[in-house]
Protein backbone atom coordinates (compact mmCIF):
# COMPACT_ATOMS: atom_id res chain seq x y z
CA UNK A 1 0.00 0.00 0.00
CA UNK A 2 1.35 3.48 -0.84
CA UNK A 3 2.39 5.78 2.04
CA UNK A 4 2.68 9.50 2.49
CA UNK A 5 5.47 10.72 4.73
CA UNK A 6 5.56 14.22 6.17
CA UNK A 7 8.86 16.04 6.61
CA UNK A 8 9.78 16.08 10.28
CA UNK A 9 12.40 17.51 12.61
CA UNK A 10 13.02 20.00 15.40
CA UNK A 11 11.10 23.30 15.42
CA UNK A 12 14.38 25.23 15.33
CA UNK A 13 15.19 23.48 12.05
CA UNK A 14 11.94 24.28 10.19
CA UNK A 15 12.82 25.36 6.65
CA UNK A 16 12.59 29.03 5.71
CA UNK A 17 13.25 28.71 1.98
CA UNK A 18 12.72 26.40 -1.00
CA UNK A 19 9.35 25.15 0.27
CA UNK A 20 6.54 24.06 -2.01
CA UNK A 21 3.01 25.41 -1.34
CA UNK A 22 1.09 22.70 0.55
CA UNK A 23 4.25 21.01 1.85
CA UNK A 24 3.76 19.85 5.46
CA UNK A 25 6.35 19.91 8.24
CA UNK A 26 5.89 18.16 11.60
CA UNK A 27 7.98 19.23 14.61
CA UNK A 28 9.04 16.24 16.67
CA UNK A 29 9.96 18.30 19.75
CA UNK A 30 6.83 20.51 19.87
CA UNK A 31 4.20 18.33 18.18
CA UNK A 32 3.17 21.09 15.77
CA UNK A 33 2.29 20.96 12.11
CA UNK A 34 3.21 23.72 9.66
CA UNK A 35 1.99 24.01 6.08
CA UNK A 36 4.01 25.95 3.49
CA UNK A 37 2.06 28.67 1.69
CA UNK A 38 4.96 29.69 -0.53
CA UNK A 39 8.68 29.23 -1.03
CA UNK A 40 9.52 31.21 2.13
CA UNK A 41 6.23 31.31 4.09
CA UNK A 42 4.34 28.82 6.22
CA UNK A 43 1.40 28.78 8.64
CA UNK A 44 1.09 26.72 11.81
CA UNK A 45 -1.90 24.41 12.16
CA UNK A 46 -3.51 25.32 15.51
CA UNK A 47 -4.53 22.40 17.79
CA UNK A 48 -7.97 22.01 19.31
CA UNK A 49 -7.82 23.67 22.73
CA UNK A 50 -9.54 20.78 24.50
CA UNK A 51 -6.76 18.43 23.30
CA UNK A 52 -4.08 20.42 25.12
CA UNK A 53 -2.62 19.62 28.55
CA UNK A 54 -3.45 21.81 31.55
CA UNK A 55 -0.69 24.12 32.81
CA UNK A 56 0.16 23.56 36.48
CA UNK A 57 1.55 27.06 37.11
CA UNK A 58 2.12 30.25 35.12
CA UNK A 59 5.36 32.12 34.42
CA UNK A 60 3.98 35.51 33.39
CA UNK A 61 7.10 36.61 31.52
CA UNK A 62 7.68 33.36 29.61
CA UNK A 63 4.25 31.75 29.18
CA UNK A 64 1.93 32.73 26.36
CA UNK A 65 -1.79 33.05 25.78
CA UNK A 66 -3.21 32.50 22.31
CA UNK A 67 -5.57 35.17 21.01
CA UNK A 68 -7.68 35.59 17.92
CA UNK A 69 -6.75 38.99 16.42
CA UNK A 70 -9.86 39.98 14.46
CA UNK A 71 -8.01 42.95 12.90
CA UNK A 72 -5.24 40.79 11.41
CA UNK A 73 -5.14 39.87 7.75
CA UNK A 74 -4.47 36.20 7.00
CA UNK A 75 -3.44 34.23 10.09
CA UNK A 76 -5.54 35.69 12.90
CA UNK A 77 -4.21 33.63 15.82
CA UNK A 78 -1.36 35.33 17.68
CA UNK A 79 0.45 34.99 20.99
CA UNK A 80 0.92 37.36 23.92
CA UNK A 81 2.76 36.80 27.19
CA UNK A 82 0.65 36.57 30.33
CA UNK A 83 2.38 39.70 31.68
CA UNK A 84 1.73 41.68 28.47
CA UNK A 85 -1.93 40.63 28.60
CA UNK A 86 -2.16 41.77 32.23
CA UNK A 87 -0.51 45.08 31.27
CA UNK A 88 -3.11 45.57 28.53
CA UNK A 89 -5.76 45.17 31.24
CA UNK A 90 -3.84 47.56 33.55
CA UNK A 91 -3.10 44.80 36.07
CA UNK A 92 0.45 44.82 37.50
CA UNK A 93 2.45 41.73 36.50
CA UNK A 94 3.16 40.94 40.17
CA UNK A 95 -0.56 40.64 41.04
CA UNK A 96 -1.91 37.11 41.25
CA UNK A 97 -5.54 37.95 42.09
CA UNK A 98 -8.37 39.52 40.16
CA UNK A 99 -8.34 43.30 40.04
CA UNK A 100 -10.18 45.86 37.98
CA UNK A 101 -9.97 49.57 37.23
CA UNK A 102 -13.08 51.73 37.57
CA UNK A 103 -12.11 53.95 34.62
CA UNK A 104 -10.12 53.20 31.48
CA UNK A 105 -6.43 53.74 32.24
CA UNK A 106 -7.11 53.95 35.99
CA UNK A 107 -5.15 52.11 38.63
CA UNK A 108 -6.49 48.63 39.23
CA UNK A 109 -7.52 47.59 42.68
CA UNK A 110 -9.59 44.96 44.39
CA UNK A 111 -13.23 45.78 43.69
CA UNK A 112 -14.28 45.19 47.28
CA UNK A 113 -10.87 45.77 48.80
CA UNK A 114 -8.93 43.69 51.24
CA UNK A 115 -11.55 43.87 54.00
CA UNK A 116 -14.75 44.92 52.20
CA UNK A 117 -14.30 48.67 52.80
CA UNK A 118 -11.15 49.80 51.00
CA UNK A 119 -11.70 48.67 47.40
CA UNK A 120 -11.98 50.83 44.30
CA UNK A 121 -15.72 51.01 44.96
CA UNK A 122 -16.63 52.37 48.38
CA UNK A 123 -20.00 52.52 50.13
CA UNK A 124 -21.88 55.11 52.14
CA UNK A 125 -22.73 54.31 55.78
CA UNK A 126 -26.30 53.29 54.84
CA UNK A 127 -24.97 50.57 52.52
CA UNK A 128 -22.98 47.39 53.10
CA UNK A 129 -21.72 44.54 51.00
CA UNK A 130 -20.34 41.13 51.67
CA UNK A 131 -18.70 38.48 49.53
CA UNK A 132 -19.66 34.93 50.29
CA UNK A 133 -16.45 32.88 50.53
CA UNK A 134 -18.23 29.87 49.03
CA UNK A 135 -19.02 31.54 45.69
CA UNK A 136 -18.21 34.52 43.49
CA UNK A 137 -21.23 36.61 44.42
CA UNK A 138 -21.22 39.90 46.27
CA UNK A 139 -24.35 40.95 48.15
CA UNK A 140 -25.17 44.66 48.29
CA UNK A 141 -27.41 45.65 51.22
CA UNK A 142 -29.05 49.07 51.22
CA UNK A 143 -30.28 50.57 54.50
CA UNK A 144 -32.08 53.92 54.23
CA UNK A 145 -32.43 55.56 50.85
CA UNK A 146 -32.84 59.31 51.30
CA UNK A 147 -34.40 60.87 48.23
CA UNK A 148 -33.93 64.38 49.61
CA UNK A 149 -36.50 67.12 50.02
CA UNK A 150 -38.74 69.04 47.62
Amino acid sequence: MPRIQIKRGLKANLPTASMLPGEAHFTTDRGTLHIATGATARLPVVPAIDDLATVASVDGAADFLILHDASAVGQKEAKITVNAFKAALNIPASDLDEKAAVVAGGTSGYIWGTNGTDGVIRLNNSMAWTKDAANAFVTLAVGDVDCGTF
